[in-house]
C-alpha cells in the first residue's frame, strides 16, 4: 500500500529554501551581452591593428635597408654602366675600321682576280666598278683572244656568267669589246675553305 504525505514540508525545508541565492540579470541582461560581444571585437580589432603596424613597420625598415644598399652600391652600376657604354663606343670603332679595311682589300682584290684570268693577246682601257658590278672595256688582238677571256672569267668562281655588251672590230684587226659580270669577294666553295680553315 502506498501512503502519499500530503502535508508540507517543515519550517526547516523553508528555511533551506530561502538561504540559496538566485543570480539574475533582469532587464539588462541584452545590454551586457552587447558589450561583452563589442569588447571582443574591439580586442580583435586592436590585435589586428597592431599585428598590420608591426608588419608595415617591418617593411619600411626593410625598405630603408634597400634603400641604403641601393644607395652604396649606385656608384658600382654608374661605373658598369659608363664601362659598358665604352665598349660599346670601341666595338662601334671597331666595327667601323673592319670596314674600311674591307673596303680597300675591295679594289685590290677585284684587280687581282681580273688580271689573273686576262689571257694573252687581251688588254683593258677601263673598268668601271658599281657595287659588285663590273664593266670591262677591252681591246683583243683577235676573236679567240676575246673568247678565251670570256671563258676565263665565266670560269673563275669570283665573277658571274659574262655579259658581252659590244664586240667591234676595228681598223687594225683587233676588237673591241665591253663585257659586264658581278664580282663576288667571297665565293661559296671558297668561303667554306676559309671556314674549315680557320675552325
Amino acid at each position: 500500500m502506498i501512503k502519499i504525505n500530503l502535508v508540507s514540508a517543515g519550517p526547516e525545508a523553508a528555511a533551506t529554501k530561502k538561504a540559496t541565492p538566485e543570480i539574475t540579470l533582469g532587464g539588462h541582461q541584452g545590454d551586457i551581452i552587447l558589450l561583452v560581444a563589442l569588447g571582443i571585437g574591439l580586442v580583435v580589432t586592436g590585435v589586428q591593428w597592431y599585428l598590420l603596424h608591426s608588419t608595415v613597420t617591418e617593411l619600411t625598415g626593410i625598405k630603408a635597408e634597400r634603400t641604403i644598399e641601393r644607395n652604396e652600391l649606385q656608384k658600382y652600376i654608374d661605373k658598369v654602366e659608363e664601362l659598358e657604354a665604352k665598349r660599346a663606343e670601341l666595338k662601334a670603332k671597331i666595327d667601323t675600321i673592319r670596314r674600311l679595311k674591307e673596303n680597300q682589300k675591295g679594289p685590290v682584290r677585284i684587280l687581282d682576280e681580273v688580271s689573273r684570268t686576262m689571257p694573252d693577246l687581251v688588254w683593258l682601257t677601263g673598268l668601271t666598278l658599281s657595287g659588285n658590278h663590273l664593266s670591262l672595256n677591252g681591246m683583243a688582238l683577235d676573236e679567240n683572244a676575246f673568247a678565251n677571256y670570256v671563258d676565263h672569267l665565266n670560269a673563275s668562281p669570283f665573277f658571274s656568267e659574262p655579259t658581252v655588251v659590244t664586240l667591234q672590230r676595228t681598223r687594225e684587226d683587233a676588237f673591241t669589246f665591253k663585257l659586264e659580270c658581278d664580282f663576288t669577294y667571297k665565293p661559296i666553295g671558297i668561303a667554306s675553305t676559309e671556314v674549315e680553315a680557320e675552325g
